[in-house]
């Protein structure tokens, strides 16, 4: 379908990119992305998907808007407070684009409750903070075939990877067990490094639905201490039972993990 000439001014600036075309644009806006998370790190992931035009949210978080929220989770305000974030997070969204349709749930993760949000779902991508929500995710995410977008922080430490099934692994390849320290409500949060984690995985996301550029090819780590980065590569685990349960055909027998990073978000 040919871009309307509101969407043509809309997203006129992020097409002069070379190589990102009419074409990759439509892709956008056919794709549908469910959003594990709209705290401060998922919060900036929605505001870059739905600023870029992908044509469909599906908001997954369970729970209600805090005081202690509002230092880093940008998609809320001080009215909110008490009320449910998933619908305050597609109130604001749905106000900031009308090219984005967003569908909001007020319910915990888990595999059941994801299975029926995952039939049109063309990317899934994990801001949660804790492991048995993001464990959920990445098997559930198996199940379907679907690529899997994991983004955390911790303190001034980030990190990214993008997960295909059969190719790279998945996050219970890199994490086999959960790090010993992890304390979901215990670890330090600036905003800033939420957003920018967030913005680093919203571009990821872009590039992937729209067939753009080049993945990161690895599990990206930023330290906003000292602006390091690395790269770790992602090769499937031939013991992980996550992938295993779903089918896949590991071909790379070397297991590989990530050793003391740790990922909260």
């Amino acid at each position: 379908m040919l871009m309307t000439g509101e969407e043509l001014e809309r997203f006129r600036r992020q097409m002069l990119h070379e190589g990102f075309t009419e074409v990759s644009q439509a892709r956008l806006r056919a794709s549908t992305v469910l959003l594990a998370g709209v705290g401060g790190l998922g919060g900036a992931i929605g505001y870059a998907l739905a600023g870029a035009g992908v044509g469909k949210l599906i908001i997954v978080h369970s729970g209600a808007l805090t005081e202690s929220n509002l230092n880093r989770q940008t998609l809320m305000a001080d009215g909110g407070v008490g009320q449910p974030r998933a619908m305050l997070a597609r109130r604001r969204l749905m106000e900031y684009s009308r090219f984005t349709r967003v569908e909001a749930h007020d319910i915990p993760i888990t595999e059941r409750a994801l299975a029926p949000l995952l039939r049109d779902v063309d990317l899934v991508i994990d801001a949660r903070h804790n492991f048995p929500e993001r464990r959920a995710l990445n098997r559930a995410a198996l199940e379907r075939g679907l690529p899997l977008l994991f983004a955390a922080m911790d303190g001034l430490e980030a990190q990214m990877a993008l997960f295909i099934p059969g190719a790279t692994g998945c996050l219970d390849c890199l994490y086999p067990e959960d790090p010993p320290d992890w304390e979901p409500f215990g670890f330090p949060v600036f905003g800033a490094v939420a957003h920018t984690i967030g913005a680093m995985a919203g571009m990821e996301a872009v590039k992937h639905l729209a067939g753009y550029g080049s993945p990161a090819r690895g599990l990206v780590t930023m330290s906003l201490a000292d602006y390091r980065t690395r790269i770790f590569p992602l090769r499937p685990a031939p013991d992980c039972p996550a992938c295993a349960r779903a089918s896949h055909n590991i071909l790379i027998k070397e297991h590989y993990n990530a050793g003391t990073i740790t990922c909260h978000v």
